[in-house]
């Protein structure tokens, strides 16, 4: 669809005033609430949030969806839950788009590592313990209640402009949207593949190569905050390259082609070498016959898994400039990653 685009300011409201060759409909924003009125440019019974994705699109159609489900949108003045709700030209659609995402009341001091900042994203180290996202057990606290502090600017931002993830307790490089045009493209950008995300990890076992992991993902049918690998999951390919082998366990380098909840550490599972400090995705491992105890004691009491987000590279979503960025080991792992060397050399 063609639409010419009229905006107008005023200091309470934004008027959005969109014409078709055929038919002059309205959306209007007021505040945190948009208003439309389907076009006669639609057909007849489409999927409300079809329809919304579509004629809205600072947001994605998930977002609407989930919207939808939390009863925020009505059709002709009636509350809707239903994403599959058919609708049609005349109907008018309201949509409170006030974040009701768990946390987003709650802003929090909480210090950020920032790497790199301008008008458009944010890149971050992220530090260990720090959950991404509120959900269970994790009200508060989080990564986007530290954004919220930083900026109110978040506040118009779906997820505060998270696009990706990284679990509690790994740490590393982490590009964040400050504004709806750059999470729309960056949301684009890692659907296409086009972000690259690479790793650091040390892991169990002397590994003899580098290789590719394509093993489909889903969740645990039993334990369900776990994931396995399935032949009826998601797809999820993992490559990876060993920096340097040790004699019971291996410094490799990841890079992620898909994003799969817990990928790099279900996949080094699958293989038999899972990461070094991971209590849920491990294997009872067989050290190597020489290791000495020293070497044991220190692996065996490292805390978390021992995993780190080491390089970003993407496009920037407004500018198109290739940019890149490197983080180096935490101090954990790195100590952990010396003392191994250490008692290598005994």
């Amino acid at each position: 669809m063609n639409y010419f685009q009229k905006i107008c300011y005023n200091a309470k409201v934004s008027y959005f005033v969109l014409y078709s060759f055929s038919k002059e409909y309205f959306m209007i924003s007021m505040d945190d609430v948009i208003t439309i009125i389907v076009p006669n440019t639609f057909f007849s019974n489409i999927r409300l949030d079809k329809v919304l994705s579509q004629l809205y699109c600072n947001y994605s159609r998930t977002c609407f969806k989930k919207w939808i489900l939390n009863c925020q949108v009505s059709v002709n003045d009636r509350m809707c839950d239903n994403p599959n709700m058919k609708v049609s030209c005349g109907d008018k659609i309201t949509v409170n788009i006030i974040n009701c995402e768990n946390g987003f009341e709650n802003p929090q001091n909480i210090p950020l590592n920032v790497v790199y900042e301008d008008n458009d994203i944010l890149v971050i180290d992220k530090q260990v313990n720090l959950v991404v996202h509120p959900g269970a057990g994790h009200k508060d606290g989080t990564l986007l209640n530290a954004l919220l502090y930083k900026s109110n600017t978040f506040l118009n931002v779906p997820r505060a402009g998270i696009i990706h993830r990284l679990d509690k307790n790994t740490t590393g490089l982490m590009v964040i949207a400050k504004n709806l045009i750059s999470y729309n493209n960056l949301v684009e950008l890692m659907k296409c593949r086009k972000i690259v995300r690479q790793y650091e990890a040390l892991v169990y076992g002397r590994m003899i190569s580098g290789g590719t992991i394509c093993r489909s993902i889903k969740r645990h049918p039993v334990q369900r905050t776990i994931m396995t690998t399935n032949v009826l999951g998601r797809k999820a390919i993992t490559h990876y390259r060993i920096i340097k082998r040790l004699s019971c366990c291996t410094h490799i380098r990841i890079k992620l082609e898909t994003g799969r909840t817990h990928q790099i550490r279900v996949h080094m599972l699958s293989i038999n070498h899972p990461l070094i400090g991971d209590s849920v995705y491990r294997n009872k491992h067989k050290f190597c016959k020489s290791i000495t105890l020293g070497v044991y004691n220190i692996i065996k009491k490292f805390p978390r898994p021992a995993l780190h987000a080491s390089k970003l590279c993407l496009k920037h979503p407004i500018t198109g400039q290739w940019m890149e960025w490197d983080s180096v080991f935490p101090n954990d792992i790195a100590n952990l990653l010396n003392e191994l060397n250490v008692n290598e050399s005994k």
